[in-house]
């Protein structure tokens, strides 16, 4: 195969990358979102999720059909029992420690320890636990509505009480 020299693409007119003059400027047509660490809002996480953890809306709404991007904040030894989502579940770790252990049971279960901007892939129906023994800021990426069931109902918070 001939290769084709970049530089005569770059010296066409207009560019070998020269926008459609039919499309509209895509600066123009598209707003940015801009999330500074140190301006993190943070609140309550979910009652889906156990107590003590703090949630952050990146992008998106979880709540509603479409892509979002969370931050769930953990303190130290907190823990989402063994669960799945309906959909992937794409993780960075941002900072911290996590465990993520995968696998229907734990005594069958492989367990990845990620480090800060490690990032995995959880497929769907994946069954999989999250720990962290110092705390941890981790990125979660998904589609929605975000849906978590518990592999024993008793670990899910929202049965608490009932």
């Amino acid at each position: 195969m001939k290769s084709f020299p970049i530089f005569l693409l770059l010296a066409l007119p207009g560019g070998a990358f020269a926008a459609d003059p039919g499309m509209p400027d895509a600066q123009s047509a598209m707003e940015h979102a801009l999330t500074r660490a140190a301006d993190t809002s943070w609140g309550p996480a979910p009652p889906m999720l156990p107590a003590g953890a703090q949630a952050a809306v990146l992008a998106g709404d979880p709540g509603k059909e479409g892509s979002f991007i969370i931050r769930l904040k953990m303190p130290p030894g907190y823990r989402v029992p063994r669960h799945w989502h309906p959909t992937d579940e794409a993780v960075t770790l941002v900072e911290g420690d996590l465990i993520l252990s995968m696998g229907d049971a734990a005594a069958t279960a492989r367990d990845e320890t990620l480090a800060p901007g490690d990032f995995i892939n959880l497929p769907t129906p994946m069954r999989h636990e999250a720990s962290s023994r110092g705390g941890a800021v981790v990125q979660v990426q998904a589609m929605g509505p975000f849906v978590i069931t518990y592999l024993d109902p008793k670990d899910d918070p929202r049965n608490a009480g009932k």
